[in-house]
């Protein structure tokens, strides 16, 4: 197959459900490309299928259209559900709650021949709206797996990695997150911020001099250099629709780097993560401090969460997903036969 991943951004969601799906089906043989730009020519490009992800707007709609009746199969794929945001997310909330955004979404994914997504939860929401919806989980290339990692630095980091929209998440652990930074132990504790700024840290409620706020960072490959420098991973959610659609990408990333994480007990890390086995789940905000301070003071902990963690990940490498991708893009055999 000819394959064109249309992809909404170059952030996450544009490497997790447009780049490296693309790259996971060239080793299958297909042809395949990705971009947010169409390319001017699709018409002479022979595409047998091109996956779009969350179009929604005016032009890219019209666009849809056109490639429907070129005869090009189609397949939105959604990452979250944009059907139920966060009002908290101010930015997101105005865009998708627009009228005829909304309007144009639901047109679209009724005019595709399969839609696509991250989670269960997720697609339990779009069958609403279509009758062939398929979960392709999230993936990461197998060589994140074979990483040394050390468990007993001298000074710990623990990370906390998300973007402008997922900051209204991290206030929950920010009481804990402060504790632990002015925790005695040799060589001490430092908390380090992925993916917001400092200004935007301190808004938050963090503070002290150990206090690191990289800030946004655009290339994938440094975004994961980065957040394989923590020592423990905390990833705060609130309870709430839009989260529980999400897929656990946290859970994905830290599995894979062999770092032990702390969540919020909510749908998506409720069904990864076994509570003081492969992880720790979060139901009070008091816990966060408990559990820092037990993965803080035992590095022996520290290695064997993380470690039984990264013994699941292989699961989630690309090499194990491009199956099911592939299987999502073909028409089925009573269609080709049409």
């Amino acid at each position: 197959m000819r394959i064109h991943f249309w992809t909404a951004d170059v952030a996450g969601s544009g490497m997790y459900r447009g780049v490296m799906s693309a790259m996971s089906l060239d080793w299958l043989g297909h042809t395949t490309s990705a971009g947010v730009r169409l390319p001017d020519d699709w018409r002479e490009q022979g595409y047998d299928v091109v996956v779009g992800c969350r179009v929604a707007k005016a032009g890219p709609s019209r666009t849809w259209r056109a490639m429907k009746d070129h005869g090009i199969r189609l397949v939105m794929d959604l990452d979250d559900d944009y059907l139920h945001l966060d009002p908290a997310n101010t930015v997101a909330y105005r865009l998708w709650s627009d009228p005829a955004v909304r309007r144009g979404l639901l047109d679209n994914i009724a005019l595709s021949d399969t839609v696509t997504c991250c989670s269960e939860p997720l697609a339990a929401v779009l069958r609403e709206h279509h009758g062939d919806v398929r979960v392709v989980p999230n993936g990461l290339p197998a060589q994140y797996l074979g990483e040394v990692r050390d468990y007993n630095p001298k000074q710990l980091s623990v990370g906390w990695a998300g973007t402008s929209s997922t900051v209204n998440e991290l206030p929950g652990v920010v009481r804990a997150l402060n504790r632990i930074a002015d925790y005695r132990r040799p060589g001490g504790v430092v908390v380090r911020l992925v993916g917001i700024d400092p200004q935007a840290a301190m808004r938050c409620g963090l503070k002290g001099k150990r206090l690191g706020a990289l800030g946004w960072v655009e290339n994938f490959g440094h975004y994961l250099q980065a957040v394989s420098a923590f020592d423990v991973w905390v990833a705060p959610y609130r309870d709430i629709p839009f989260n529980s659609a999400k897929y656990p990408t946290k859970w994905l990333e830290s599995s894979m780097l062999g770092i032990p994480l702390i969540a919020s007990d909510v749908e998506p890390y409720r069904q990864v993560i076994r509570h003081g086995e492969n992880g720790f789940l979060v139901r009070h905000d008091h816990e966060w401090s408990r559990y820092l301070k037990q993965l803080v003071d035992d590095p022996g902990l520290r290695q064997r969460i993380g470690m039984a963690a990264r013994a699941e990940a292989s699961g989630s490498i690309l090499q194990a997903l491009n199956r099911q991708w592939e299987a999502a893009l073909q028409a089925p055999v009573e269609a080709i036969g049409r």
